[in-house]
């Protein structure tokens, strides 16, 4: 029997999901299919996990950090062989590679500290492979970083890739009472999916004109393009060319306005 005196390790995002019901919604949004491959990153105990082999999945992988949640892991996978363990850092797997199976779908509990960096993540590594869907449990602020689909303060280098390469919904608001440690901050389940330039996350060109239009917001574009080493008057070539003002920062640019950007200059 599992213990009951686990302690969790915040450090690392211990906030385990303990309300069945919103494990149930989370799932619900997935709408999986019995053709579908399903990820799952942090499972902690196992509620969300549960929740994902009631529905017709043909398989389950679940990356988890901290071996002492074995005992509460391993009995789920010895009653239903849809289930497959890896127990490592998600961040450092090759998840193209290191996982059995190329998952369509991934459904988490993500830790909040790694939440953009395990994104960009799976965009990278299993987007070209044939990812369509995640529902990802997140922090309330980093959700609206990607949802921030159109011109705002909120817009992001992941917003804006998110945006280009499909669509962002949110799904559910969830309280801080439905974890375990209760988090001192409120969070969201988003529903990203994936349908068009899978190619981006990892298009070298893409990335750096991001980095370099979003390095300092407080700065115009023109002012960020410098720094990162283009001449001054071809930014502002790029600038007239798009209809923008000189003063125009990157949080004010449209997707079409990036997409000609990303695909006309060199960066």
């Amino acid at each position: 029997m599992p213990s009951e005196r686990f302690v969790h390790n915040t450090d690392i995002g211990q906030n385990f999901l303990i309300n069945r019901g919103i494990a149930e919604r989370i799932v619900d949004a997935a709408q999986i299919s019995p053709q579908d491959i399903v990820l799952e990153i942090g499972p902690g105990k196992g509620v969300l996990t549960r929740q994902i082999l009631a529905t017709p999945c043909k398989a389950l992988v679940a990356v988890e950090l901290d071996r002492r949640l074995e005992e509460f892991l391993s009995p789920i996978a010895q009653q239903d062989p849809r289930l497959s363990l890896i127990w490592g850092d998600a961040l450092r797997l090759d998840l193209s590679r290191d996982i059995p199976f190329h998952p369509t779908k991934v459904v988490a509990n993500l830790p909040y500290h790694i939440t953009t960096p395990i994104v960009w993540k799976l965009l990278e590594e299993l987007a070209p492979l044939g990812l369509v869907r995640m529902v990802l449990m997140v922090q309330r602020e980093a959700a609206m970083r990607m949802l921030q689909g159109a011109k705002g303060k909120d817009r992001s280098p992941l917003g804006v890739t998110l945006e280009a390469m499909g669509w962002v919904s949110k799904a559910i608001s969830v309280p801080p009472g439905a974890f375990r440690p209760i988090p001192k901050v409120n969070s969201s389940v988003i529903r990203i999916d994936i349908d068009k330039n899978r190619e981006l996350p990892t298009d070298p060109r893409w990335r750096r004109m991001l980095k370099a239009s979003f390095s300092q917001r407080r700065k115009n574009l023109l002012n960020n393009w410098q720094a990162a080493g283009i001449p001054r008057e071809e930014g502002e070539r790029r600038i007239e060319a798009l209809g923008l003002m000189a003063n125009a920062r990157a949080e004010e640019l449209t997707l079409d306005q990036w997409l000609t950007l990303a695909r006309g200059y060199e960066w």
